[in-house]
């Protein structure tokens, strides 16, 4: 969709240099310049914070922050002059940020607008404009505030309230198009002042594009009429939903076929995430090395403005068994940087320095009654291992007993192939489509596509964070990326196999949940996949007593029961309807175990957990 946008008042020195270049050289592809930006100063104040030690440096924690994976929201000089909705004050304001909870950073050399953190430049393979969009870090970092220190956590989930960020930014599309004073104010800022009437209407008609473009993926992402307004709200996305249908509905160009994303989860912390043998709540992507890292990133480029297109072939590339083109936006080497800081990374100690010290004698029992009742599932691991590989523990939903619509939606939401009809399901291997087949299917054809498309750039990426194993060896290219796809996607039938055949009336009878091992769990409040309990405390609880109303979106910390303040924030989470009935994706029931200890024993575990 952004790929085919061609910026005018951006390219004409680009359209210069492609002309030249062909005429020199037409057998070979020529290099798009980047885009320069200009330096601006920041709107409004950026808050003094401090950081812990998870083993990464001040640059590292920079180049995260910044370094582009191929997403496109808008483009660039957009997004800094954007003014919100209803006010002639930036949308990029670090107050408003502040109220969607992203974390509002200082200009730099690799944020030249002072942009939050996680905002980063991306480059268009094609034209070389500059885009705004989504890294890893605007979802996996945040900051803890207690008693007025600010902490930053790398890798800990965030607060952000990504459905109504996107709202916002599609109303202040809107407005900036219908609005002629605030649209000469956008032009002027954009354009610099003295730009011709041309490049002025140009930049009107672009502007239309991208805000049909943003409206459109609102409405394929938008909630059935019977679930409020702030369902997903803050801490939380229904980001597996929001993938489905960048597959199905966006890459086959076919806005009807889609799913609504109605199983809205936490945002996985990211330590030890490179390290687990699966990954996903549901545990359906294998993290088999070099190409399950690189494949589960570009599914999550994809379902944050990646951009993927799936087009039908044409009849002379199909003799040869080319049956569809795959395209997107995604940076390859991006994401390879971004896995091998990740894998880097260390989960966050409890800061005694800022925080309460913890109680050595209630941890020390604590310990003991975890490993009676905890450790099954959630191995511990001490310091010294934390960052050698581990296997996940699988527990089956009906076991564990929590909501259940996340393994529901991803295993039984079904889409129209299309002219993949007929197509082997991944490429290389597997059934062929039916007519209508699994949702999550298609964009991981599409992923799988995108991995053939550039076998040598996907093959260097996956290897990025891979050149040092454990043991000191540097990794070497044995295996083609064919081969290697090949064992991930075996392995990913094994965790999911027979998935439309195991759907029954929308419940998915084999669905399984991760349990991950707790180090850092402190940091990662609320509770249970869908984020349905506040904290530690209530997390240990049963399910009939723990609380079924709290705020969410407050960065205050609560030391005692191990989550953030839930009498105050930015929104209430309501486990049940008006009804009485429990809402679907809201449920907090389940997860039973060491409900029944004591309160002294409760308070034990609770002191443990800090320790990890």
């Amino acid at each position: 969709m952004n790929n085919r946008l061609v910026i005018k008042y951006v390219s004409a020195a680009v359209a210069c240099t492609l002309f030249l270049a062909s005429c020199s050289s037409p057998s070979k592809k020529p290099s798009v310049p980047k885009e320069t930006l200009d330096p601006v100063t920041e709107s409004g104040q950026v808050p003094e914070r401090v950081w812990l030690n998870q083993g990464w440096s001040d640059k590292l924690r920079q180049d995260f922050w910044f370094t582009g994976q191929g997403s496109q929201i808008i483009p660039y000089t957009w997004f800094t002059w954007l003014e919100q909705p209803n006010s002639k004050k930036l949308f990029r304001d670090s107050e408003h940020m502040e109220m969607l909870r992203y974390l509002p950073s200082k200009t730099a050399a690799n944020n030249p607008s002072g942009l939050p953190i996680g905002f980063a430049v991306h480059n268009n393979q094609t034209t070389g404009q500059a885009w705004v969009g989504m890294t890893c870090a605007a979802c996996h970092t945040n900051q803890i505030d207690y008693q007025g220190t600010k902490i930053l956590v790398e890798g800990a989930p965030t607060l952000a309230n990504f459905v109504l960020f996107f709202s916002r930014l599609n109303a202040a599309l809107e407005a900036t198009l219908n609005d002629n004073q605030k649209f000469s104010r956008f032009a002027m800022r954009v354009l610099k002042e003295g730009a011709s009437q041309a490049l002025i209407d140009d930049l009107r008609d672009d502007l239309k594009h991208v805000a049909l473009a943003t409206a459109e993926r609102q409405t394929v992402n938008d909630l059935p009429e019977d679930y409020p307004d702030d369902f997903t709200s803050y801490a939380r996305l229904d980001a597996f939903g929001n993938i489905q249908n960048a597959g199905t509905a966006f890459a086959l160009d076919d806005l009807n076929n889609k799913n609504a994303p109605t199983a809205p989860v936490s945002y996985p912390f990211l330590w030890g995430t490179h390290q687990s043998n699966v990954v996903q709540w549901n545990a359906s992507a294998p993290n088999v090395p070099v190409i399950g890292p690189l494949v589960r990133n570009i599914g999550e480029v994809v379902g944050v403005f990646g951009s993927l297109s799936i087009e039908e072939a044409p009849v002379w590339q199909r003799v040869w068994g080319k049956h569809a083109r795959y395209s997107s936006t995604v940076d390859l080497q991006g994401l390879g940087q971004l896995e091998a800081w990740v894998k880097t990374l260390l989960p966050p100690a409890w800061p005694e320095q800022y925080f309460p010290g913890i109680d050595t004698n209630k941890a020390a029992q604590g310990k003991l009654l975890f490993q009676a009742n905890c450790a099954s599932c959630h191995q511990l691991i001490d310091q010294k291992n934390l960052l050698k590989d581990y296997e996940a523990v699988k527990v089956p939903v009906k076991e564990v007993g929590t909501d259940p619509t996340m393994s529901n939606n991803a295993s039984c939401h079904m889409a129209k192939t299309l002219f993949l009809e007929g197509t082997k399901t991944d490429i290389l291997i597997g059934d062929k489509f039916q007519a209508v087949d699994s949702a999550i299917d298609i964009p991981v054809n599409g992923v799988v596509g995108l991995v053939l498309k550039d076998p040598i750039k996907a093959i260097e990426a996956g290897l990025v964070a891979e050149r040092t194993g454990p043991d000191g060896q540097k990794t070497t290219v044995k295996k083609s990326i064919e081969e290697r796809l090949k064992v991930y996607l075996e392995n990913r039938h094994k965790l999911s196999p027979n998935t439309n055949e195991d759907c029954v009336d929308g419940f998915y009878d084999a669905g399984v949940y991760k349990a991950r091992p707790l180090n850092g769990i402190w940091a990662t409040a609320p509770y249970l996949h869908n984020g349905s309990v506040p904290n530690l405390w209530s997390l240990l609880q049963s399910p009939e007593s723990r609380p079924d109303t709290f705020w969410v979106g407050s960065r205050e910390f609560d030391p005692i029961n191990v989550g953030y303040i839930t009498h105050q924030g930015m929104n209430e989470f309501k486990v049940n309807k008006a009804s009485g009935e429990v809402m679907p994706g809201n449920d907090n029931s389940g997860h039973v175990y060491g409900t029944t200890l004591s309160d002294n024993e409760k308070w034990q575990i609770v002191e443990f957990l800090k320790t990890l």
